[in-house]
C-alpha cells in the first residue's frame, strides 16, 4: 500500500513531477496509441504487418512498437518473431533507463490474464516461477482489478493473488492507468527474462530446467485445507468410496465465448470426447473413476459406469473445478486451457490431439505426450518428426495456417488415446509419477527435440517428456 500511496501521489493531481522529467517522452506516446488503435482495427494480417513495420521506422527508440510487431509476427507464425522479440527486450530496458521509469521498479500484468480464458493464467504462472528463481529482476508485479471485474474462476485466482500486487481502489487504478499501458508485460506471447525475451513455452522450458537444478518440488500451489475439505465431501454426496482415486478428462471442443462448430477456426486443436471413451475404460477397468471437465455446450458423454460428466452436472463450480484438478491422479487433456491447472499443483498431464509442437517444450518430466500428426495434401504423406518439430509448423495458430501450408490433421484414434492412458496408469503407479527409463528411440526422439528447439529463437532447450511408447513405435521411422 506504501507504494501505491508513493506512485498516486507522483502521478496523482495536476502537476505530475515524474513526468516532468519525460513529457516529451510521454507526448510521443500518446500519439503513438493512437496508431496502435488503428493497427488493432486492421483484420488482414499481412496488412497488420506492414502498418507495424512502419510504425517501428517512425518509432524506431519505442518498445511499443517493437512490440507490436513483435505480435504481428508471431500472429504469421514468422520466424523473425524470435530475434524482434530480443530486440524490442533491448529497447524496452534502455528505454526504461532513459526516461527514469526504471526507478519505480514496477510491471504490469494485463487484467485479461485473469478474465480470461483459464489457459492465461498460465503465463502468471511463468512470472512467478522466473521471479522465484532468479532468472529475472523481479520488480513488482501490479494487477489493475476493479471490484465489478468478473474473474474467469474466483477459486484459481485465490493461489496467485498473494503473488501479486493487486489494486481495486478506482481511484489508484485511474492513476496508475498510464503507467499501465506502458509497462504492461507481453505475457500473452513472451516473457522478458534476465538472458533474453523468449516465446512462452520456451520461457517454461527454461525455468523447468532451473527448478530441477535447484532441486524444488514441481507444485507452485498447494491445494488449501478449506478447498480440499469442501471437495473431499463433494465425492461423499457423488458416491464414490473414501479410497477413491480418478482422472480427469477435458477435451477442448466450439463452445467458448459463442465460438461454434460452423464459425470455429480452431478445429486443430478441438477434438471428440467421444474418442476418449476406451481411454476411460482403461482407467475404469484399473479401479479409478474419471471426472470429464468443461462447461455445458459440450457434447455430454453416455453412462458409464464410474465416469462422472462433471461438464454436465450440478455439482460443478469454480472451487470444485480446482480441486479435481489439483487431487486427480493426472489428467488426460487436449490443446484447451483448463489443461494448465493441475500443473500448478503438480499432478502429471497427458497432451494428446494436439499439433502445435512448440507447447511441448512446457511439458515436464512426469508428463506424457501424444501428438496429432499431419499429412501433406497433395501426397498424402506423413511429416517426419524434423518437419513437425520445427517452425513454422510447430507454431501453428489458426485453421488456416494448416490450409495454407498444404496441411491436414490426424486425430488420435481411440486404440492410441488407450494405449497412452495405459501407459500413464503405469508411470503413476501407486498414484505417484515416477520416471521410466528412456528406450534407446525415445532417447532419439529427444535428441532431435533438443536440436529442433534451437529453431524457435537459437537457445538450448532440454526435451523432458516422453512421447507416447505405442506411438513412438508405430512412427519410429519418421525419426
Amino acid at each position: 500500500m506504501e507504494l501505491i500511496q508513493k506512485v498516486k501521489r507522483r502521478i496523482g493531481g495536476q502537476v505530475l513531477e515524474f513526468f516532468r522529467r519525460h513529457g516529451l517522452e510521454i507526448h510521443k506516446t500518446q500519439g503513438l496509441d493512437l496508431q496502435m488503435r488503428k493497427l488493432q482495427a486492421i483484420k488482414n494480417h499481412e496488412t497488420r504487418l506492414r502498418f507495424a513495420e512502419k510504425l517501428v521506422r517512425q518509432h524506431p527508440e519505442h518498445p511499443q512498437s517493437h512490440l507490436e510487431l513483435a505480435k504481428c509476427l508471431h500472429h504469421l507464425s514468422d520466424n523473425r518473431q524470435f530475434k524482434q522479440m530480443e530486440r524490442y527486450d533491448r529497447i524496452f530496458q534502455e528505454w526504461m533507463v532513459r526516461t527514469g521509469i526504471a526507478e519505480l521498479d514496477m510491471e504490469f500484468i494485463s487484467p485479461v490474464m485473469v478474465v480470461g480464458s483459464f489457459g492465461n493464467h498460465y503465463a502468471i504462472e511463468g512470472l512467478i516461477r522466473a521471479n522465484q528463481y532468479g532468472l529475472r529482476h523481479a520488480r513488482k508485479p501490479f494487477l489493475l482489478l476493479p471490484e465489478s471485474a468478473q474473474l474467469c474462476n474466483r477459486a484459481l485466482f485465490e493461489y496467485f493473488e498473494p503473488h501479486l500486487h493487486v489494486v481495486r481502489d478506482g481511484e489508484t487504478i485511474q492513476a496508475l492507468k498510464q503507467l499501465e499501458s506502458l509497462l504492461t508485460l507481453p505475457l500473452g506471447w513472451f516473457l522478458p527474462m534476465d538472458d533474453g525475451c523468449p516465446f512462452l513455452d520456451l520461457a517454461a522450458n527454461r525455468t523447468e530446467v532451473e527448478r530441477e537444478k535447484l532441486k524444488l518440488e514441481p507444485a507452485l500451489f498447494r491445494l488449501s485445507d478449506r478447498h480440499r475439505e469442501m471437495g473431499v465431501q463433494a465425492l461423499k454426496q457423488l458416491g464414490l468410496p473414501g479410497d477413491a482415486w480418478y482422472v480427469t478428462l477435458h477435451v477442448r471442443e466450439p463452445g467458448y465465448h459463442g465460438e461454434t462448430r460452423e464459425n470455429t477456426t480452431e478445429n486443430w486443436r478441438n477434438g471428440n470426447p467421444l474418442n476418449y471413451l476406451k481411454a476411460c475404460e482403461a482407467v475404469t477397468r484399473a479401479g479409478g473413476w474419471v471426472f470429464r471437465m468443461g462447461d455445458p455446450s459440450m457434447t455430454p458423454l453416455p453412462s458409464m459406469s464410474q465416469v462422472v460428466d462433471y461438464a454436465h452436472h450440478e455439482i460443478r463450480c469454480d472451487w470444485m473445478d480446482i480441486f479435481l484438478g489439483a487431487s486427480c491422479r493426472f489428467l488426460i487433456t487436449s490443446g484447451s486451457g483448463w489443461h494448465r491447472v493441475p500443473g500448478y499443483f503438480g499432478i502429471p498431464s497427458v497432451l494428446t490431439d494436439y499439433p502445435g509442437f512448440v507447447a511441448y517444450y512446457s511439458m515436464r518430466s512426469y508428463d506424457l505426450y501424444l501428438p496429432r500428426w499431419l499429412k501433406k495434401l497433395q501426397t498424402g504423406e506423413l511429416l517426419s518428426f524434423r518437419e513437425y518439430m520445427s517452425p513454422p509448423v510447430g507454431m501453428f495458430l489458426s485453421d488456416k495456417s494448416y490450409r495454407d501450408a498444404g496441411l491436414y490433421l490426424v486425430e488420435n484414434t481411440p486404440e492410441e488415446l488407450e494405449a497412452v492412458t495405459q501407459e500413464m496408469l503405469e508411470r503413476t503407479d501407486d498414484n505417484h509419477p515416477s520416471t521410466i527409463p528412456d528406450n534407446d528411440t525415445q532417447r532419439r526422439f529427444k535428441a532431435l527435440t533438443e536440436t529442433c528447439g534451437l529453431n524457435y529463437g537459437g537457445r538450448p532447450v532440454k526435451a523432458f517428456a516422453p512421447l507416447s511408447r505405442d506411438f513412438l513405435e508405430k512412427y519410429a521411422e519418421l525419426l
